[in-house]
Order: structure tokens, then C-alpha cells, then sequence
């Protein structure tokens, strides 16, 4: 299951079911910004270096690689879902113990046979796995607090996107227009009247405008 895929916590996206798992100009406070949830500035470096990997990355379902234009908003989609994923597990005081990753790490091991197999079935590198999988624990921990003792997946999801909605709308997710705009119906960013050269290939220094 791609980081993609596991990032995604929108109405109608499924939550994960296994372990290998409001809109406005960017901010002149915050140059250098693709966009910002509540005071945290998602930058263009974060945005052009998952964009570089996911316009390497097919499709899991389709096997198709995505356009360049596609792969800027689901990748700023991603990058918004975990930082709000993080704002709402700290508002909840949920946390991910080391422990807790350790386990789902050897759990998944059982199924793929080593972390570098669990790494390639989850389209990530080796290094990134770990982020991953404290990513997945995280949100596990807090869809447990959201919703104590329901099983049913969708009640789950319910739960989740509610509260996740109400940081967004608490804390205000702003994406710079050169990059799209956000959708807080849907949790995702979307394309915009200004999205008419996504995400240039630009020096680190460049402003985001």
C-alpha cells in the first residue's frame, strides 16, 4: 500500500485495513510556503520533494504513473492530512510510543518477511518506513481515542473525519494559490483558477509567492 494511500483520510477514502498500510493566499508571514495548517508552514521543498517521488510512483490500482499536475495535489493533499493527523492526536493528547512502532514494524515482517520487503510493498524507501509506520500508529492510536471500543471501519472513519474537520476548521488550512486550493468538504487540495504551472522545478530558496 503506497504512503499515498495511507495518507488519505477524506470522505469515501476507506480507512487502512491492513497494518503495511479554507481556501486563501499564502500567507506573506509564511514565504516559502505551499500552504499552512493553523501556524505550521508546509514548504515547497517538503511539496517538490514528495511530488518528485510520486510522479515516479504508479498507481497501485492502475499501475499508470500520475501527471505532474496530479501529483501536486495529492501530494499536498498528503502532506495536509498528516500534519492534521498530528495537530489532532496532539489536541487529544494521543501519542505513538517507539514501542508501539517496534511492534507494528515486526508485526508487518511476518506478513512481508523483512522491513525492506514491508518498505517496497508500502512504496517507500527504507528510511522512510519508520516515519511510516509511526504515521499509521498514530493514527490508529487516535481513531481508538475518537472512537473507544467501535470496530466497524466506517464508523471509525466517521469519528476521524469529523474531528479532523473541526482542527481544520479550528486552526484554518491555507494553500498558496500557485499550487491549488483546499477542499474542506473533501480534505484534499483541488485545482484552482491560479493553478495554471504547478509546482515548477525552482532552486529551495525560491519564493512560494
Amino acid at each position: 500500500m503506497s504512503r499515498k494511500r495511507f495518507a488519505r483520510t477524506a470522505v469515501g477514502v476507506p480507512a487502512l485495513a491492513m497494518l503495511v498500510f479554507a481556501v486563501a493566499a499564502c500567507s506573506p508571514l509564511h514565504p516559502g510556503a505551499a500552504a499552512t495548517v493553523g501556524h505550521t508552514r508546509i514548504s515547497v521543498t517538503a511539496l517538490n520533494n514528495a511530488v518528485a517521488v510520486a510522479v515516479t510512483t504508479p498507481d497501485s490500482t492502475t499501475g499508470q504513473l500520475p501527471t505532474r499536475p496530479a501529483a501536486v495535489l495529492s501530494s499536498l493533499t498528503q502532506l495536509i492530512d498528516i500534519q492534521l493527523i498530528a495537530d489532532a492526536a496532539k489536541a487529544k493528547g494521543v501519542t505513538a510510543t517507539e514501542p508501539e512502532v517496534q511492534a507494528a514494524l515486526a508485526q508487518a515482517r511476518k506478513s512481508t518477511g523483512s522491513d525492506e520487503a514491508t518498505a517496497t510493498q508500502a512504496q517507500v524507501s527504507l528510511s522512510e518506513l519508520h516515519t511510516l509506520v509511526y504515521e499509521y500508529v498514530l493514527r490508529t492510536n487516535l481513531t481508538t481515542a475518537l472512537a473507544p471500543g467501535v470496530t466497524d471501519q466506517t464508523a471509525q472513519t466517521a469519528a476521524l473525519v469529523a474531528y479532523l474537520g473541526k482542527i481544520a476548521a479550528q486552526e484554518g488550512v491555507s494553500v498558496n494559490p500557485r499550487y491549488g486550493a483546499y477542499d474542506p468538504a473533501h480534505f484534499q487540495a483541488v485545482a484552482s483558477d491560479a493553478f495554471t504551472s504547478p509546482l515548477p522545478v525552482a532552486s529551495a530558496s525560491a519564493p512560494a509567492g
